[in-house]
């Protein structure tokens, strides 16, 4: 088995790695992401997470000599119609609770995209593989009192709010996997490790 290393601190992809048997060391990407407030096209969302699911791992593979770096990004897209022209407003992690309010309230009531990007890096030779998952997901219109409260509850994530399963109190997921909404799509991920001939 190669050694992997995660480039990411997040809880919740180190369990999913656990969960898939997989032994692996923990070393969080220094790259600083940095996403677009909104963008235009049908791809470009899928190709943002790629490329700093892709950044985080070749900054991690490059304090390296031998392993295979794992690197994720996730994002909430919402979609609106401006002018006739598809767009998305892109959406990260917020910076402070009064932000994952505003975010919850922009998200509250709608159907929107969440994308994660897997990179996979061998420090060694240099080689890359990515990919990306999405999911469709429906919020309910969230009351000022649920906006106050969950709001506080997610700051770590993308979208201000957090999958545990397909019966969430307030998010229900349409279409696609939990794992994506969590952060690190298992079917993914295996099929990107498999590239390198490791079987998960």
């Amino acid at each position: 088995m190669k050694r992997l290393i995660l480039a990411s601190s997040s809880s919740r992809r180190q369990q999913i790695l656990s969960q898939l048997g997989l032994k692996f060391q923990v070393m969080p990407s220094r790259f600083c992401e940095e996403h677009p407030v909104s963008c235009r096209g049908k791809l470009v969302p899928w190709k943002i997470v790629e490329k700093l699911a892709l950044r985080k791992a070749k900054e991690v593979s490059g304090r390296l000599s031998e392993g295979l770096v794992i690197g994720a990004d996730t994002i909430v897209a919402l979609p609106t119609i401006d002018k006739g022209i598809l767009k998305f407003e892109i959406i990260g992690k917020p910076g402070t609770v009064e932000e994952a309010k505003e975010i919850l309230r922009r998200l509250s009531g709608t159907t929107h995209e969440v994308y994660t990007g897997v990179a996979v890096v061998d420090a060694k030779t240099g080689r890359k593989v990515v990919g990306h998952e999405v999911s469709r997901v429906r919020m309910k219109k969230l009351t000022s009192g649920e906006l106050s409260r969950v709001s506080r509850m997610h700051l770590d994530k993308a979208g201000a709010y957090g999958v545990k399963q397909k019966n969430d109190a307030f998010v229900k997921l349409l279409e696609g996997s939990v794992d994506n909404v969590v952060g690190m799509p298992r079917k993914l991920l295996k099929e990107l490790l498999e590239k390198f001939s490791v079987k998960v």
